[in-house]
């Protein structure tokens, strides 16, 4: 018999199937990539000196003191996101579109009808979107060298076979150390233990040479997987203007978190003959949702310390979220004799508690008169410092915060934005934005470059204004990730390349009075 270890060269994130608490669901709900008003999107979301935007609120409360006037504002939005991939010589391509309000929301300035001092005081109450979860995947291509299903094989050994057995008495899923894929794969016939022993396994998809284990023909392996869902924030906010000159602020954040994300993986023998077992056909899906709430506080403020000079900085605590977790499996079986099984495992549940790291911000703008404005941003954010909990006690996640500080890094990102206007209705506006790799080693992954422009019209209606912007937001860039649908078998996994796309549209409305 032939096996070996085989390291996975890289994995997608997306293909990872997980259903424990892991290091990569504490980045992923970290994460911030906030959606904002379509003119602070437009503007690359370098608003951190800018002031008087709901979206720049949500980054620095100080925002919301700039404000000369009341301002209620609507902002929906489409999400077209997607993938491109490599894979076998073979190119599959796969887009999700998703509609949705990236912003909502009231700010009232109220004056004190001082000249120095505390001259106004603002009010801020709205929801604005911080990070979206849209995604589609789609892998395609046939090898005769390696499968799904004998890298899971592979991780069997070692579990004891009639422990995995459904009968009434006996629960597998919870009693037995294997996996929940081992066990619907072992219970649809998908996988045989090897002569003479009951804990180490061979697949349907593998044939018997003596001591050899070898894939038995051709198959035909494809994935799909679509993903969605969001963090929204809703603000409550407080700002107040001291003499025209320093403007302070402060946030208190609600979030809701809903992530959606389902898979589906499957292999086709293109000649069952060639296979010993008879196989035709397997596939393998995954559902998993989490839901949660989380809590936060921002502080922030802008000095001006000339007229066309604005500073700005903010900070943001951690986010203390509560998550609950629920997920199910299943297979399907299918081979050459009619022989044919479905299997689909218990919901498995569980709450947990995560703490996103504190976020800094500072910033600088050069305001052009009534021309426009150019700024700058920068944030940091240390995702070594995010830690998961046990839900009811304080302990726990030892292995999987190692994971965090071992896996992640500090990231850096940058943003820069410019506004011109055109005329005192009409505005043209430009951004972008580059988010560094959250993750450890010399790597690309995870790196983000953002572009963006756009336009705003407002128009008088009598005492109040009336203003609709536009912009179109684009993921920049070739970037491209290798990736392996599975691993540990007795051949590398073959290696991909995929390729994300993203773009949407944001629409604001807004009312100043």
């Amino acid at each position: 018999m032939y096996r070996k270890f085989i390291s996975v060269l890289a994995v997608m994130v997306f293909a990872a199937g997980m259903y424990a608490q892991n290091a990569y669901d504490a980045l992923r709900y970290s994460g911030q990539f906030a959606e904002g008003t379509a003119r602070s999107a437009a503007m690359g979301n370098a608003m951190v000196a800018v002031g008087g935007d709901m979206g720049g609120l949500t980054i620095n409360p100080a925002a919301s003191a700039v404000y000369r006037y009341s301002e209620f504002m609507f902002t929906p939005t489409v999400t077209v996101a997607g993938m491109e991939s490599e894979y076998l010589g073979l190119s599959a391509s796969a887009n999700k579109t998703r509609a949705g309000v990236a912003n909502f929301g009231y700010v009232g300035s109220f004056s004190t009808y001082k000249s120095s001092g505390l001259v106004s005081w603002s009010i801020g109450l709205l929801l604005n979107k911080q990070n979206n979860f849209t995604g589609a995947r789609k892998v395609y291509g046939q090898t005769d060298a390696s499968s799904w299903l004998a890298s899971l094989a592979y991780n069997t050994d070692g579990i004891y076979a009639p422990n995995m057995d459904l009968t009434d008495r006996n629960e597998p899923f919870y009693s037995s150390n294997a996996s929940w894929n081992s066990i619907l794969a072992w219970n649809a016939s998908l996988l045989d233990t090897l002569p003479g022993t009951s804990d180490l396994y061979y697949a349907a998809t593998e044939n018997l040479y003596g001591n050899d284990i070898s894939v038995g023909g051709e198959l035909a392996q494809r994935f799909n997987a679509e993903s969605v869902g969001n963090i929204t924030e809703a603000v409550i906010n407080w700002g107040g203007n001291f003499s025209d000159r320093l403007f302070v602020g402060v946030n208190m954040g609600i979030q809701s978190i809903m992530y959606k994300y389902e898979e589906l993986m499957s292999e086709e023998a293109l000649n069952s003959a060639d296979f010993h077992s008879g196989f035709s056909y397997f596939s393998y899906g995954y559902r998993y949702k989490a839901t949660g709430t989380g809590i936060n506080l921002k502080a922030g403020l802008i000095y001006l310390p000339a007229k066309w000079l604005r500073l700005g900085a903010s900070v943001s605590t951690p986010t203390w979220m509560f998550l609950s977790e629920e997920w199910e499996n299943g297979v399907n079986s299918e081979f050459d004799d009619g022989y044919s099984q479905r299997i689909v495992s218990p919901l498995g549940t569980y709450n947990y508690r995560l703490n996103t790291p504190f976020r800094w911000n500072v910033g600088a703008a050069v305001m052009l008169g009534n021309r426009g404005v150019i700024s700058v941003d920068y944030e940091s954010v240390d995702y070594t410092k995010a830690k998961l909990r046990d839900a009811d006690y304080e302990f726990g996640y030892d292995v999987e915060n190692s994971d965090i500080r071992k896996l992640f890094v500090k990231q850096d990102i940058f943003r820069i934005g410019a506004e011109m206007n055109i005329n005192p209705a009409f505005a043209l506006r430009a951004g972008y934005q580059y988010h560094s790799s959250p993750y450890a080693g010399d790597t690309s992954e995870g790196e983000r470059n953002i572009g963006s422009i756009g336009a705003g019209y407002v128009w008088s209606c009598g005492a109040s204004d009336m203003f609709v912007d536009l912009t179109y937001q684009q993921l920049l860039g070739n970037s491209s990730e290798s990736f392996s649908l599975y691993g540990d078998t007795t051949v590398p996994a073959p290696v991909g390349i995929a390729k994300t796309n993203n773009w949407k549209l944001l629409l604001s409305v807004g009312f100043r009075f």
